[in-house]
């Protein structure tokens, strides 16, 4: 009786301790379970870190390389702007340049006004190319935006005499209202507010028959001084809703009657507003078909102060009329055409000019008490003038130094951190027109004061004689009728005998080169000839100097168009004896 208890306990016992290990063994079963997941998991983890780092790795090195190949491109779109610029605005210069010479000799009516308008087109040629260019270095972020004292009142009314003296604006009255609350000086960019005014003063002319153009200007208190409004205001055709959404875009033009006459590049509205979203600013317009449009753009700009005066009495503008004359200036210049222009402005200037034809020659001619003025041509061959500049200060200092101007086809912000750096302030762009060379050569003078050598007499030009049937009958025949048209053909044989010197010294320096085995110098120098030959119409040579440097690229020497070259040359030498 008493063991019944213990074996039912025992029974109990063993059940509980089955149920135990059974839930232990799930337990452990479980926990393993999930043992195994977090090993997983961390496994899982582990190889999705090492795939993370490893793409990181690779998308810096995609993205290094992207940005390396970006910054490439950038600088190749600056050579190329740059490039482009000289290569364009050197040929222009010089076509302008000569239509500006014949203005001044000729005195048939009729030929003073073929000469204006091929004056006017060269002109409207030379606007769609520094649109394009301009464009150019805002795509390629080179566009530089630099801050000094503005006269808004002076600026637009120079614009306003300049629009009226076009041809353009005949008849067309331009009234102009700037309010009291606009200040006498603010700070920006002169160059560029002139450019975005002018550009829509000039649509507003060309997109309107008749009536006049309203020009207001007014501001508004801003916490960076003052919020400038200015307003351009036609009575033409008009622009229609949808026009306005594409008036702004890169290369839209509106479709209407005038469209056609007006012509351009459909940049210039765009560029306006590139240049005031790039200060800062923004520019909008407001139109009704058949009433007009008012064209407007506002900028926050600071309130400047009007600087003091500091002209001497001996610098007045009536003191400058005469105070070129008989003044030796040194023109350093390597373009035949661009040396005929300039020695041509200058003796109509009545100076003395005498001619390096490049740097390193300047550099040889150069005495502070031989000139009273430089031009420095920035890029020639052999040594380019900024390098000719910088090394005649250090070889002479600045005692009796004379002004050294600077010329350039180049972008003009290309070139001006450099030139500053060698003492040039200021810098001429080509084309540059007789009347600003004449005022920039004045002002530069009276700038530097009285300490200008003694005067002397100017020698008289000495015409080359010529056989000038043999010499024109050498040029292609479309050349030789579009110079003609240009030049006069006593001017055409100067250019001519001054070809052939320098493509005499430059064929002298090829034959050294040969000797050397120089082929940069080879095909630097062909290059040259070829271009000039060009120009001139002289195939012949322009075709063996071509061959010549395709060669040399390759590495290659070509005696028989040395060869050729020499004896065309010599043929026109003997021509001009």
């Amino acid at each position: 009786m008493n063991d019944t208890p213990n074996i039912a306990d025992d029974r109990v016992s063993r059940r509980r301790y089955l149920r135990e290990r059974a839930a232990r063994h799930e337990a452990e079963q479980l926990l393993e379970g999930k043992s195994r997941e977090l090993f997983l998991a961390n496994q899982q983890l582990s190889d999705y870190s090492a795939h993370l780092e490893e793409a990181v790795a690779k998308r810096t090195v995609e993205l290094e390389q992207a940005l390396a190949q970006a910054e490439a491109a950038g600088k190749a779109k600056s050579r190329f702007i740059a490039t482009m610029s000289h290569e364009i605005r050197t040929p222009l210069g010089g076509i302008l340049g000569m239509i500006d010479l014949l203005s001044m000799d000729e005195t048939d009516p009729a030929k003073q006004e073929l000469l204006k308008y091929a004056a006017t087109a060269g002109l409207g040629l030379s606007r769609i190319v520094n649109d394009v260019l301009d464009f150019s270095k805002m795509e390629a972020g080179v566009f530089i935006f630099e801050e000094g004292h503005v006269d808004l009142r002076a600026l637009i009314e120079s614009v306003r005499t300049l629009t009226n003296a076009s041809e353009i604006s005949a008849n067309r009255e331009i009234k102009v209202d700037i309010d009291d609350s606009v200040p006498q000086i603010l700070l920006g960019d002169a160059t560029r507010l002139r450019q975005v005014i002018s550009n829509l003063i000039n649509n507003a002319v060309r997109f309107s028959t008749e009536g006049a153009i309203l020009i207001r200007a007014t501001s508004a208190p801003h916490e960076k001084g003052a919020l400038l409004r200015v307003e351009v205001e036609d009575f033409g055709i008009g622009i229609s809703e949808c026009g306005i959404k594409n008036l702004f875009k890169d290369f839209s033009q509106i479709a209407n009657p005038l469209t056609a006459a007006a012509k351009g590049t459909g940049l210039g509205l765009a560029i306006c507003k590139r240049i005031l979203e790039g200060c800062g600013g923004k520019v909008g317009v407001e139109s009704q078909l058949g009433k007009g449009s008012t064209f407007w753009f506002e900028l926050p700009v600071e309130i400047g102060t009007e600087p003091e005066s500091n002209t001497a009495p001996s610098m007045a503008q009536e003191g400058l009329a005469n105070i070129l004359e008989t003044k030796r200036v040194l023109i350093a210049e390597d373009n035949i055409v661009n040396q005929k222009l300039l020695l041509s402005y200058a003796k109509s200037m009545n100076m003395v000019p005498q001619l390096a034809k490049n740097g390193r020659i300047a550099l040889e001619m150069f005495d502070p008490g031989a000139f009273d003025l430089v031009l420095m041509d920035v890029a020639m061959p052999e040594m380019d003038g900024l390098e000719a500049t910088r090394r005649i200060r250090m070889k002479w200092g600045d005692v009796s130094m004379p002004p050294i101007l600077a010329l350039t086809a180049h972008v003009m912000e290309a070139v001006e951190e450099e030139a500053a750096l060698v003492g040039i302030t200021t810098i001429l762009s080509k084309p540059i027109p007789f009347e600003e060379l004449k005022a920039a050569l004045q002002h530069a003078l009276a700038d530097a004061g009285s300490n200008v050598i003694a005067d002397i007499a100017v020698p008289e030009a000495v015409s080359p004689s010529a056989n000038r049937a043999d010499v024109l009958s050498k040029m292609t025949p479309a050349t030789l009728t579009e110079l003609l048209s240009i030049v006069s053909e006593e001017m055409l044989l100067d250019l001519v005998q001054e070809y052939v010197t320098d493509a005499s010294e430059r064929m002298q320096q090829i034959i050294g080169a040969v000797a050397d085995n120089d082929i940069n110098i080879i095909k630097e120098q062909a290059h040259s000839i070829k271009g000039s030959s060009l120009v001139l119409g002289f195939s012949t040579i322009s075709d063996c100097a071509r061959t010549l440097e395709q060669n040399s690229r390759e590495g290659q020497i070509t005696p028989h168009a040395i060869d050729q070259i020499n004896s065309e040359l010599a043929e026109l030498a003997s021509f001009l004896a």
